[in-house]
């Protein structure tokens, strides 16, 4: 039923004018100029530029256009593709999932990709996955060069952030404070958000494409959450736990890029 809608609502985003080149394989959107496939099953995802960003001294290269999550998977979603749902707060549907390990955000990403595949709404040339670490980051920045994606004051932060100066000890539902300035929320706090790279020291030179190492121990997530002050979860912050582990500070957003 939950796909039915989904398909329902590309449809009629199509006919709406939302996506004005749905009929001729791809668009290039208003806001980021990102190409974006033919088909996009979802509403809720931003088109994101290839672009640089500076990390440390150095720049960081993403050569390719990309789709991000508008919001971080909530549990109505995550329970609607899984079938269960792993948080340890509850009674709002909207929230974030969290308790989620790394290997359960990437089996949900692999579902949801087969499931929209079966369904015709995505075609075998893309799939959702977790944003590799620059990626996240890029998008998260958004153009800026400050510690935040609003600014370097962290008196902003309440504006756009659920930290611990303001969470009350839990989640919120998503969406609810201003988002960054390519229209994507809770990029600073809510919940932490699992990237896909393997943990490393940042290499001190220029990246393109960065994935991090091809193994290690333990897993990179992003964006400061609900349990840490603001300043943890500046853009270039991160934090690292093994993909087995699932701990109610963790979430995660989608992208949908090609298949590489």
């Amino acid at each position: 039923m939950w796909m039915n809608v989904v398909s329902r609502m590309f449809l009629l985003a199509c006919l709406a004018g939302f996506f004005a080149g749905c009929d001729r394989g791809g668009q290039e959107s208003a806001k980021t100029g990102a190409v974006v496939p033919k088909l996009v099953p979802r509403t809720n995802l931003v088109a994101i530029r290839g672009g640089t960003f500076q990390r440390l001294k150095f720049p960081v290269t993403i050569t390719h256009d990309f789709w991000m999550g508008k919001y971080e998977v909530t549990q109505a979603e995550f329970t609607a593709v899984m079938g269960t749902n792993t948080s340890h707060f509850t009674g709002d549907p909207r929230l974030p999932v969290e308790k989620v390990s790394f290997l359960a955000a990437t089996a949900y990403c692999k579902r949801l990709t087969s499931q929209e595949r079966a369904n015709g709404t995505l075609t075998d040339t893309y799939e959702y996955r977790l944003p590799t670490e620059a990626e996240w980051e890029y998008a998260c920045r958004a153009g800026s060069t400050n510690r935040f994606s609003f600014g370097n004051e962290v008196a902003l932060g309440d504006r756009f952030a659920w930290t611990a100066e303001n969470s009350g000890a839990a989640t919120h539902p998503v969406g609810q404070k201003e988002p960054n300035a390519w229209g994507l929320y809770d990029m600073h706090g809510n919940v932490w958000e699992w990237c896909q790279d393997w943990f490393e020291p940042y290499p001190a030179a220029p990246l393109t494409d960065p994935v991090g190492p091809a193994t290690n121990k333990y897993k990179v997530f992003k964006g400061g959450g609900w349990n840490q002050d603001l300043p943890f979860g500046g853009a270039s912050s991160r934090f690292m736990m093994g993909p087995q582990t699932g701990i109610h500070f963790v979430g995660f957003r989608v992208v949908l890029a090609p298949v590489r």
